[in-house]
């Protein structure tokens, strides 16, 4: 099997006032092609939604070599690599026109049964992942395990309309910019280079209310979402090339 080629283009509306693409757009761009692709080959969530079934993205990490601006082409190669009973790992790389690697990205997916809101075992689907699988290995070191966050709440949120897609749960690009609406503009201005790795472990629905916390733990801008007693929803890492020690 090979790998899936795209071509995608940075579009005005993709882009912050450095007239450079956001991260939560980046991730956007990203996340469009993987379901395009899973569409194109029968697995996408038009096709599961007959079981009322869907994917739902459980980690990720993004590496960006530079920030693309406004009207940037770039082609996306994407690849699913591998599966077991709850995880599917799905690859990307972004070249530019020379051909040149520029960014990497690694997701991580389970597929929800959306009457229970449980994870479905995917052996029981496994005609899912036939022919997908494609013997080259993932771009970059996969979405680490992040730990608890103990900094004090920087940020509080109610999930409204807006936020939510048609999972029925907090879309991942909304918690990308809660929590980049916190950081100091200046540092977002000076971007240049980006790790940023995400782990989600439960849902954020309509209605709910969360907290942010935020620390600095070695060069790295950790983050935590929670909700009341049910604990940490979801955490992330931005690794950035100009954050001060």
């Amino acid at each position: 099997m090979e790998k899936s080629v795209f071509r995608s283009k940075i579009e005005p509306q993709h882009v912050d006032f450095t007239s450079r693409v956001s991260i939560s757009s980046m991730c956007d761009i990203i996340l469009y092609v993987a379901g395009l692709d899973a569409h194109n080959r029968g697995f996408g969530i038009d096709t599961l939604a007959g079981k009322n079934f869907g994917w739902v993205l459980s980690r990720m990490c993004v590496e960006l070599d530079y920030i693309p601006k406004e009207y940037d082409e770039f082609t996306i190669h994407t690849w699913i690599s591998d599966y077991n009973r709850l995880s599917s790992t799905r690859n990307f790389t972004l070249t530019d026109d020379n051909g040149q690697i520029f960014a990497r990205a690694v997701s991580q997916w389970c597929m929800l049964d959306f009457d229970t809101r449980m994870p479905v075992d995917m052996n029981t689907l496994a005609q899912v992942h036939d022919g997908t699988i494609v013997d080259s290995p993932s771009p970059c070191e996969r979405p680490r395990r992040l730990g608890a966050v103990s900094g004090e709440p920087i940020a509080e949120h109610k999930v409204v309309y807006s936020d939510i897609d048609f999972n029925r749960h907090m879309n991942t690009m909304r918690y990308i910019d809660i929590i980049l609406d916190t950081m100091p503009i200046d540092e977002l201005e000076k971007l240049q280079t980006l790790r940023m790795d995400m782990n989600f472990m439960k849902e954020s629905l309509y209605g709910d209310n969360l907290q942010l916390r935020g620390e600095l733990v070695d060069n790295k801008r950790v983050y935590e979402f929670s909700k009341g007693d049910a604990g940490a929803l979801c955490r992330f890492s931005f690794e950035f090339n100009n954050i001060e020690k």
